[in-house]
């Protein structure tokens, strides 16, 4: 029998990309269940993670956060893109509905993780290919609370299916094909997020080595929160410019009181061991000098001395 050459290229890229890091069928037939979170098709779930680098510590997890402030927190990041022609357009980074899923399982996730745990995630998306047409895109990265922030390395941004090799392998349009994803490092920088976020009070990028890194969002979930609910409040209300400062403001020096009172409850823990240290080491010697008295006087004899300085030395 004859193989049609239109054939034997098919059969040619189904053999390459098999076996290429374009597909992985293990990361979809293969995983372990207790570690999903939740998984809606094989190229959109968010399932716990190793921590990919445990230099840097273990994570603050398990831990309660507020699922609105998420969405407000994550709704406030944007990037100002410009085109061929020098127009600049303001994109957010994540569309409503990937918000939404970021913010509804990062809370769940965050709940039960452990402190060597992190989050990865893969979220499907659209980003414009020309000026009418959308095309199907992914989004993976990692995640983690840190030091009273909200952590997301994005190791992949709008990345586009290779639908070519889908008809290919998948022509049924069965949907079970899975790729392979780079989720993020805390060691390495990933290049696929290439944009500074907009300046949003409680939003930063990662600065590493003196460089900053734009693929490692830092975000202070409360205060990006208030920042974004203000700021939407202005655009309703332009009057309200001032009032959003002072509502900034006020957010900052309640963020810096939390801080100052948690230090101070520290320092008075620690002064109050000292204290505790060193009162019961002035009544030990406070003892013996006076049991030393007692005996100087001859009112004690010498084998009473000898086991109440015993009794004494026992209580340190």
């Amino acid at each position: 029998m004859k193989i049609t050459k239109i054939n034997l290229i098919s059969f040619s890229i189904i053999f390459i990309l098999f076996f290429s890091k374009t597909v992985s069928a293990a990361s979809w037939f293969g995983d372990d269940d207790k570690d999903i979170i939740w998984q809606g098709a094989p190229n959109h779930y968010f399932k716990y993670a190793d921590q990919d680098d445990s230099k840097s510590g273990k994570n603050d997890h398990p831990i309660r956060l507020d699922e609105e402030d998420i969405i407000e927190a994550l709704s406030a990041l944007e990037y100002t893109d410009t085109n061929l022609l020098g127009k600049e357009t303001i994109i957010s980074v994540f569309s409503y509905s990937q918000v939404r899923l970021l913010a509804e399982y990062l809370f769940k996730g965050f709940g039960k993780a452990k402190p060597d745990q992190d989050i990865i995630f893969v979220i499907g998306g659209k980003s414009s290919k020309l000026i009418v047409i959308k095309e199907k895109t992914f989004t993976a990265g990692r995640a983690f609370y840190k030091d009273g922030k909200l952590n997301i390395i994005l190791g992949e941004y709008n990345r586009a299916r290779n639908t070519a090799f889908e008809r290919v392998v998948d022509p049924g349009d069965t949907g079970d094909i899975a790729y392979s994803f780079d989720f993020g490092s805390r060691g390495s920088k990933s290049n696929n997020f290439k944009y500074s976020i907009d300046d949003i009070e409680g939003v930063e990028q990662k600065t590493s080595k003196g460089k900053p890194r734009l693929d490692w969002l830092e975000i202070d979930i409360k205060l990006a929160a208030e920042a974004n609910l203000a700021k939407k409040n202005e655009k309703k209300n332009p009057g309200l410019n001032q009032d959003r400062a002072l509502k900034l403001e006020a957010a900052k020096l309640a963020k810096q009181r939390r801080e100052m009172r948690a230090e101070m409850a520290r320092l008075r823990k620690d002064m109050s061991k000292q204290n505790n240290a060193s009162s019961t080491t002035r009544s030990i010697e406070e003892r013996i000098t006076t049991l030393d008295e007692l005996l100087a006087k001859e009112l004690i004899s010498k084998e009473e001395y000898a086991v109440k300085r015993k009794e004494i030395l026992n209580d340190i």
